[in-house]
Parts: C-alpha cells; structure tokens; sequence
C-alpha cells in the first residue's frame, strides 16, 4: 500500500498534512514544521536539516520535531514519530485516494436517460494526471516568474515577503526589501499582483500559496540578501516595540511578531527578544486607542 509519488508530489503531500492538522487544531504548520516534514519524507535526518537550513541540530531534534509529531499525533489519531511519520500520511492519503475510485451512484440515477447520467465513471488515475499536470504548469511557471524577476525590486519583495506570513503593510516592505522610492514600490506591486504572485487584502500583501516553497530555495541562492533583509525585519519591529509596548495591533501583527520573537529564539537573539515580549503582553489589557495599527505604523 504505497503512496504512487509519481502521481503526488511531495508539495501534495504537506499540503494534504497541512489540512489534516488545520482542521483539528484550527492552527496550521509553521514554516520549520513544514520544513522538518517535508525534508524527513525525503529521508534526510536532523544533522542534515539543520545544516542545510541554519539551524542547530538540537533545536530540530528537541524542540521542533517533538513538537510536530505531537500535532500530527492529534490530527490523525494515532502515535506518530519520525520513523512512522511517512508511512502513515501514505496509507492516509491512499484511503483518500480510495474513496474518489468509487463513488456510488443511486439507483434513481441509474435509471435516468443515458445523456443525464453525470460522467461518475471516469478513472481516478484520469483525475491524478491532470492533477499531476497542473501541478507542473504551476511549477514552470513559478520558475519561469522568477527567473525573469531576478535582480530586480520585484524580486525582492518576494523574498522579504515569506518573512511576513500574515502579510505586510507597504510601509515594512519598503524598509525590508530596502527600496529607494514608493513609486518603485507601487510599481513592482502592481507587476507582482498582475502575475499573481502576490495578493491585496485590505492594505496588507501575502505571497501566492503556491510561490512560497520556491522562494525558500531562493533564499537559500541569495543568502547575503537573507541576511541583510533580517536584519533589516528585526529592526523594523525593534523600533516599534521600542516606541509602542502599549499600542493595540490587530492579530495578524501580532502573529507576526510571534514569528520574529520564534527566529530570535532560534538564533539565540535573547536580547531582542526580551525587546519584543512587552508589546505581545500589552495585549492582553483592553484597548485605549483605536486599532489603527494595521493600517498605517506610526513614523
């Protein structure tokens, strides 16, 4: 009973994870989680994950990865560990598959006229291949976006942008991706929106789903523009704690922050994160201004 991973990427995969967790627990993985899943299904243990994407192999092996395998334990109701992980979302997945191979069709259906019978009877693997082909439209045409954006403003918003997984205000992508003039701004948004990379909702901008694991790799490439950018990000939240421990931000901020206080810790930046932490536990008081903080960051 073996997944067919030629007919289901591994992108398919953690996606499908993904959900499962969502749906029992109302939170999905995180960056690491996905990461730490989708770099163990391909085999490799934590020395090798760790070293290919900065982090200490202690904090995968005793922080990160207990962590996942009790989520993933909740969501599919069973013990799950990194040496079963892989088994068990395969035979998960392949029930899935199973029950798109035969659905029922009721006998009043049946006896319809021939031209009103729904088209059930089409194959699972006719359903899979034009998955499987759309998947790989996707991912040309993610590759080809990039490579056509590279060394340009555009392509570094979509960098920075992976940094802010509850969406950016202009504001903080201008400072992080470190662009001159807002008239290069507005137009490198307008380009990325017109390729669908990227998505407006109300004033803040998220990177397109399905861009997401590319950009990953490409930081990888332009490992001194990851630098510098979070060093620029941490500054950005730095100065707002530092001038607003009592402003109300909405969550999507909040959960921002979050993210950077995760980073410090990872990094062991315990300092800034002794920095950050006031303006999480101000929000736990009622708020005395308006939550404007979404919108616009004060100067």
């Amino acid at each position: 009973m073996e997944l067919e991973t030629k007919k289901i990427s591994l992108k398919v995969v953690v996606v499908f994870t993904d959900k499962a967790v969502f749906s029992q627990t109302g939170k999905h993985l995180s960056n690491i989680e996905s990461l730490v899943l989708q770099e163990t299904l391909n085999g490799k243990k934590y020395p090798e994950i760790a070293s290919a994407n900065g982090y200490t192999i202690e904090y995968l092996k005793n922080d990160v990865g207990p962590k996942l395998w009790r989520r993933l334990s909740f969501a599919f109701g069973e013990k799950v560990n990194k040496s079963n992980v892989k088994i068990i979302i395969t035979n998960r997945l392949y029930n899935e598959q199973e029950k798109t191979k035969s659905i029922p069709i009721k006998p009043s259906v049946i006896n319809q006229q021939p031209s009103l019978v729904p088209a059930l009877h089409l194959k699972a693997s006719s359903l899979d291949a034009k998955v499987e082909q759309l998947e790989k439209i996707a991912d040309l045409y993610c590759e080809k976006s990039l490579k056509t954006l590279r060394e340009t403003p555009a392509h570094k918003i979509l960098m920075i942008l992976i940094m802010f997984p509850h969406g950016a205000l202009k504001e903080a992508i201008m400072k992080v991706a470190e662009l001159s003039h807002i008239d290069i701004l507005d137009d490198s948004i307008t380009q990325l929106q017109e390729m669908l990379l990227i998505e407006q909702k109300e004033q803040r901008y998220y990177l397109n789903p399905v861009i997401k694991n590319y950009l990953k790799t490409e930081l990888i490439t332009y490992r001194e523009f990851e630098k510098s950018s979070r060093k620029r990000w941490l500054s950005w939240y730095l100065e707002i704690a530092e001038k607003n421990q009592t402003l109300f931000i909405c969550d999507k901020e909040k959960q921002n922050i979050i993210e950077v206080i995760d980073w410090c810790m990872n990094h062991n930046l315990y300092e800034q994160v002794k920095k950050l932490w006031p303006i999480l536990k101000s929000q736990e008081l009622e708020p005395q201004v308006d939550n404007t903080f979404c919108v616009n960051y004060p100067n």
